[in-house]
């Protein structure tokens, strides 16, 4: 192997942290990793390949070496050596949470963050993986060397195992080559075939030097086959040093001459994973997929795998159900056969379906490799369209095909991003989209659990405040003072109380500008003139990223002074070297909403939920657009959209964290506008009892209980929007209620209502005609004298007088 300095390879997450949160230290990730390696990643592979002290691709087809010998082993030294390599894994606590010390991977059974609990993997004796017949399906038949069909069945019968490609005459045979009993460079006894690889067969077979442990051994079909030995030797080169928990183990590299054959082939020997493949649990489900929540964990679970691959230079490029192998208590890929330098050419292999269309123009890429997370996620939780060969056609079905991706809009937007055909607009990293895929993944737990599963945004902070809390119980201070009020949206309020894009911590530019995050506007824009002219004239080290970042910031500092135009002008600036940073798409959308350009700042809210599917900030920024198109346009096109969009989204947020009430406040208007008042009254009371809007939660739905047409209103309903009212007596429109709620009480009895019992009481006053107007009288009486206006006080005495109940005196 070639030498390795010192200096250890940081993992590229080993230094991640959630934006603007506390640094705990360099390698605060959980799943920060570190091996001894050197030279560019990316380069390590070609040089192993080249080195002069390693057997080259020569030597692996079994060519005479130096004088005349042949290699009788992949790695110098004896055939039957370990080939071994110095990693170092370090298990690190998680910044999130107590700060409390976890290891690097989930508990048993419990993945996807310890979000999911998954079902058992019943451990199997690795005999009964062995296939009684082991055989190649005929639909599966290509030769090795054009691709063409072969070994098919026609008029002269079955197709044959093995013959000559009628098309470019290469030689193939999809016989295996080792036999039940055969013993492999003098150590491992095959036991029969596990299934057929890319490459080849898979072999079962007895380590008897090492305790008799189960091992795997993986060879070549087709020994003519230059480019897939080239792939084993570069397999070779490289596996010997990953030590990675979700990665298979190698043992050892060795060559064997089984009966008949010419040379000796070669063999990877990995270990053995119980279990099941992914593809065996979908097999064993059809026609049934796996759950969505189960898929996203399993998913997850492989992200960290393909970003330590990454942090090589390396890409795995044939990611799919089939190498995911799930077993008890781990998930780990297998079958690293595809793995390749990143920007290689060549032979590049990998599976129709879900490899990456652009990958033999560019090479292997991380986004590629994304694009192959994005189509099997899809595969584990929905039946693809498929092509004649049974492979899965690369276009994303649409939500109309699928009633799952209507049930999870988060999902499908995270799966087009992912298998987006433009490679730049696919995540930038697996961390981007494990993060993401945390945030749908606690969506989707959410809608099935009916239970919220909220989390800090790594991309925005809190919410600023809240909007629209006071718009439907607002309507009933008119009592009061004598003025109508609308139930609208007020798109200031929406601006003043969305969160706002981070910048990362990590950034040059954060500590220079972190006294401006949180400072007057004015006085922000002040010190940011003051840096400019700093580093202008040399007294400031210019950091790189301070004309983004500051840019940004002045951006901020603009609107929240309701200066538009200045803040978009200097984002029309940046889009001209920054057009794919989301954070100016989300500042244009707030600039359009400043303006009342409400259509078009749904649209630049959308691009940004596109990118960032598992966050809930977008999705609120949507509801709230929705509801102001609604609002604020005469006639809008196709208003039923906008008011599914409104309460699509709003439902999204509340059902996922509790804690932004202004979502529970929106969905309950939209009902409520939908004449659905008793779930608007649901939504307001899971509002939580800590929450400093749970009293004005509790007396809106106490007026939406009273506010439906009389004849739907029940006694039931009169009692618990009056219990509302008595739990909450000091509240300062307890009063104005009182009003609403006695009156609608009358209004019912004069409809023909009907109390149960004769002695049943409302708010202290009897559930009779003449008890109600006693009471509507007082109380209008009390309003009367706190009422601001001598006229309207005047109003509401008369108003008193006219509904008292009729005395002698």
């Amino acid at each position: 192997m070639p030498e390795r300095p010192d200096t250890p390879l940081p993992h590229p997450w080993a230094n991640r942290r959630i934006r603007r949160s506390e640094v705990r230290g360099p390698d605060a990730h959980p799943w920060a990793t570190r091996r001894n390696g050197g030279g560019e990643p990316s380069q390590r592979l070609r040089v192993a390949m080249e080195s002069p002290g390693e057997p080259s691709v020569r030597h692996l087809l079994g060519e005479p070496v130096g004088n005349g010998g042949v290699a009788t082993g992949f790695a110098p030294g004896p055939p039957s050596g370990p080939v071994t390599a110095d990693v170092e894994v370090d298990t690190l606590g998680s910044e999130a949470g107590s700060g409390r010390s976890a290891r690097s991977r989930p508990s048993p059974r419990r993945l996807g963050a310890g979000l999911v609990e998954m079902p058992r993997v019943v451990s199997v004796d690795p005999r009964a993986a062995v296939l009684d017949d082991p055989e190649v399906p005929e639909e599966k038949r290509f030769c090795w060397k054009c691709n063409s069909p072969v070994g098919r069945a026609g008029d002269a019968g079955a197709g044959q195992v093995a013959g000559d490609c009628g098309k470019c005459g290469s030689p193939y045979s999809f016989r295996p080559i080792l036999q039940p009993g055969e013993v492999v460079a003098g150590q491992y006894e095959v036991q029969g075939c596990l299934a057929h690889g890319g490459l080849g067969w898979i072999y079962l077979a007895v380590d008897r030097n090492v305790s008799d442990r189960w091992v795997v051994l993986k060879g070549l079909q087709n020994p003519q086959d230059f480019e897939a030995h080239v792939v084993a030797l570069a397999e070779r080169q490289f596996l010997s040093e990953v030590a990675y928990p979700g990665i298979v183990k190698i043992y050892n590299f060795v060559k064997h001459r089984g009966p008949g054959r010419d040379v000796a082939d070669g063999y990877i020997v990995m270990e053995y994973v119980g279990g099941q493949s992914l593809k065996r649990v979908l097999d064993q489900r059809a026609p049934q997929r796996i759950p969505v929540a189960e898929a996203i964990a399993y998913v997850m679970e492989v992200l960290p795998a393909l970003d330590y691959l990454h942090s090589f230079g390396l890409s795995y490029n044939d990611l799919k159900p089939d190498n995911i192998m799930v077993s008890e208590d781990e998930v780990k890929l297998i079958d690293l056969g595809a793995v390749a330098a990143m920007e290689s050419f060549g032979s590049i292999y990998g599976t129709p379906g879900f490899q990456a269309p652009e990958i033999t123009e560019t090479g292997p890429t991380v986004a590629s490799d994304i694009y192959t997370v994005g189509r099997t996620l899809a595969a584990l939780v929905m039946q693809l369209p498929r092509d004649e060969r049974g492979h899965q056609l690369p276009e994303m079905p649409e939500p109309q095909a699928h009633p799952l991706l209507v049930r999870y809009p988060s999902l499908y937007r995270l799966l087009c991003r992912a298998t987006d055909p433009d490679p730049a607009r696919r995540f930038p990293s697996t961390y981007s989209m494990y993060c993401q895929l945390t945030g749908v993944l606690r969506m989707v737990l959410a809608t099935d659990t009916d239970r919220e599963h909220p989390q800090a945004s790594v991309e925005f902070g809190s919410m600023r405040g809240d909007f629209g809390i006071e718009t439907l119980i607002g309507q009933t201070d008119g009592i009061v003072d004598g003025r109508h009020r609308m139930p609208t949206l007020d798109a200031g309020a929406v601006v003043a109380a969305l969160p706002v894009p981070l910048m990362d911590s990590t950034d040059p530019s954060a500590e220079l500008m972190s006294t401006l995050l949180h400072g007057d506007p004015r006085h922000a824009l002040d010190t940011l003139r003051r840096i400019r002219d700093r580093i202008a004239s040399g007294i400031l080290a210019d950091t790189g990223s301070f004309e983004l970042e500051g840019a940004l910031t002045a951006v901020r500092a603009h609107l929240d002074l309701g200066e538009v135009e200045a803040a978009r002008a200097l984002l029309r600036e940046l889009m001209i070297d920054y057009d794919t940073d989301w954070r100016l798409t989300w500042y244009r959308g707030i600039a359009d909403l400043l303006d009342g350009a409400f259509e078009h700042a749904y649209t630049q809210f959308d691009t940004v939920h596109a990118m960032l599917p598992g966050e809930i900030a977008p999705a609120l920024a949507l509801a709230a657009t929705a509801e102001l198109v609604l609002q604020h346009l005469e006639l809008p096109a196709d208003p039923d959209r906008w008011h599914r969009a409104a309460i699509d989204f709003y439902r999204t947020v509340w059902r996922t964290n509790h804690g932004v009430v202004s979502a529970a406040f929106g969905l309950a208007r939209r009902l409520a506008a939908d004449g659905e008042l008793l779930d608007a009254v649901a939504v307001l009371d899971r509002v939580p009892v800590t929450s400093r809007h749970y009293a004005l939660a509790h007396m809106t739905g106490g007026l939406l209980l009273v506010s439906r047409p009389v004849a739907e209103v029940t006694e039931e309903d009169l009692a618990a929007a009056a219990l509302r009212l008595e739990a909450l007596p000091e509240e300062p429109r307890a009063l104005q209620l009182q009003v609403v709620v006695v009156g609608a009480a009358l209004e019912w009895l004069r409809a023909g209502g009907q109390p149960r019992r004769s002695d049943t009481t409302l708010l202290g006053f009897a559930l009779t005609e003449s008890g109600l107007q006693l009471g509507l009288e007082t109380s209008l009486r009390a309003l009367a004298r706190t009422a601001p206006g001598r006229l309207h006080r005047y109003r509401l005495v008369d108003l008193a007088n006219q509904v008292r109940p009729r005395t002698r005196w």
